[in-house]
């Protein structure tokens, strides 16, 4: 089965380098989107391989109107992105955005038939008291209130303990493999009871700190249909070598 592989380039990158990457991402078995900056998009709109689809990483809760600075999924939708980016917890934490906003995002991208993806994770407090799964329950009650079908979209498990952003030192650690599959069985588990049959056919990313010498046992967990890869996508090397899985 082919796997789902993200690279979220954040705030990163020129848009020279980024003309240059994208034509260096290899071809493989597995579905490839690569999140880039907004002022990027349209260009590389005319560039991309076919193999490669476009996300945004961002957009905005409003359709349109006096909203100075955002992004409308419409707006994206005309760049050729085919998946956004909702929920990720750099968002959560350094812009205080609720559920109730992520759940305006995921609504106004599905309108647009745009495929949104839902990141969903527990912080380190969280963590060792034991309430990740109470966590990732209420993320997911929030983000997905009123959807009564599940249309087509993407959950990421980002644990924000693992992510990069936020650990300090050199030495950037991943979830352990235990981890994310009991993570991963738990959300397939609330998809199912939500959304019956449906819910099956989601596809459940794990991100965090992902890199060419964990992503082979990441990704052959069988609870794991794929990655959203944040500094390793900024190499071509280390993204391809990613994407080589399968």
């Amino acid at each position: 089965m082919s796997k789902l592989i993200i690279a979220n380039w954040k705030m990163n990158m020129s848009a020279k380098a980024a003309m240059n990457f994208i034509p260096k991402i290899i071809k493989s078995k597995n579905l490839v989107a690569v999140a880039a900056p907004y002022t990027y998009l349209k260009r590389l709109q005319n560039k991309l391989p076919k193999y490669i689809k476009l996300s945004g990483q961002d957009v905005s809760v409003y359709e349109s109107g006096s909203k100075t600075g955002d992004i409308s999924a419409k707006m994206l939708k005309e760049t050729g992105c085919a998946y956004c980016i909702v929920g990720h917890s750099e968002r959560r934490i350094f812009k205080h955005e609720t559920d109730k906003e992520i759940n305006d995002k995921i609504l106004n991208l599905l309108k647009v038939k745009i495929i949104p993806v839902l990141c969903v994770g527990e912080n380190i407090s969280q963590k060792r008291l034991g309430q990740t799964n109470k966590v990732l329950s209420k993320q997911l009650d929030g983000a997905l209130n009123n959807i009564k079908k599940p249309g087509n979209f993407v959950i990421a498990y980002e644990p924000v303990w693992a992510i990069t952003t936020f650990q300090k030192g050199k030495i950037k650690k991943s979830a352990s493999v235990q981890d994310i599959k009991l993570a991963h069985v738990f959300i397939k588990q609330w998809l199912n009871k939500h959304f019956g049959r449906e819910g099956k056919k989601i596809m459940v990313l794990y991100g965090g700190t992902v890199n060419p010498k964990n992503s082979f046992d990441i990704l052959k967990l069988k609870e794991v249909d794929g990655a959203l890869v944040g500094a390793a996508s900024l190499k071509v090397s280390s993204f391809n070598a990613i994407i080589k899985f399968n």
